[in-house]
């Protein structure tokens, strides 16, 4: 394959990555090429393997269950929808292809696609509410009030103390813990 056409398809599939929170960059090694728009002929055999970090999420190549990753099993040669499965959450979805006589091997690191957002204030005693994208999610109570469980992406905050507000976005990242400071002071 051309150096430009590998170029082209790893672009289209950082943008990918970047552009859904809960995907993570992932490899496909292997004498299988990847392309596309050249699936392997079918009715032969070939092997996959899956290798996530975390371990034991649950694989699932064509619709069938093979288990728990790390996985290295035969499997039938042909382009197959690799889903894997973590905690209840579909975090991966995507083609593979698996060739007559060769091992695919798919590696990648998997991420829950939420996070958190911690909010303070200053002064740090007042008690402020909080909306995320409009709608109200607590208040401060004079401390910190973490959000957890928030989709990650940009999400529009309003912190309010009675008589200011602030309204601001933020980014949540997948499986992280974002602080925002909000300075009433100003």
């Amino acid at each position: 394959m051309a150096l430009a056409k590998k170029l082209q398809l790893f672009g289209a599939a950082l943008g990918l990555a970047l552009a859904l929170p809960s995907l993570s960059l992932s490899e496909v090694k292997g004498g299988c090429s990847q392309d596309p728009d050249n699936p392997p002929a079918r009715g032969q055999m070939g092997s996959v393997s899956i290798v996530t970090t975390p371990e034991k999420a649950v694989v699932y190549l064509n619709g069938d269950k093979l288990g728990l990753s790390p996985i290295d099993t035969a499997y039938p040669s042909g382009r197959f929808s690799l889903t894997l499965m973590l905690n209840g959450e579909e975090l991966i979805k995507e083609r593979i292809n698996v060739c007559a006589g060769q091992k695919t091997e798919w590696e990648g690191a998997l991420k829950m696609p939420y996070g958190s957002v911690a909010v303070k204030t200053n002064p740090t005693n007042i008690n402020a509410r909080v909306t995320v994208d409009g709608e109200e999610v607590g208040s401060t109570k004079g401390g910190v009030l973490t959000i957890n469980r928030l989709e990650a992406g940009t999400r529009a905050f309003k912190v309010s103390n009675g008589k200011r507000h602030k309204e601001m976005s933020v980014n949540v990242l997948p499986e992280e813990t974002v602080e925002l400071n909000v300075d009433f002071k100003k």
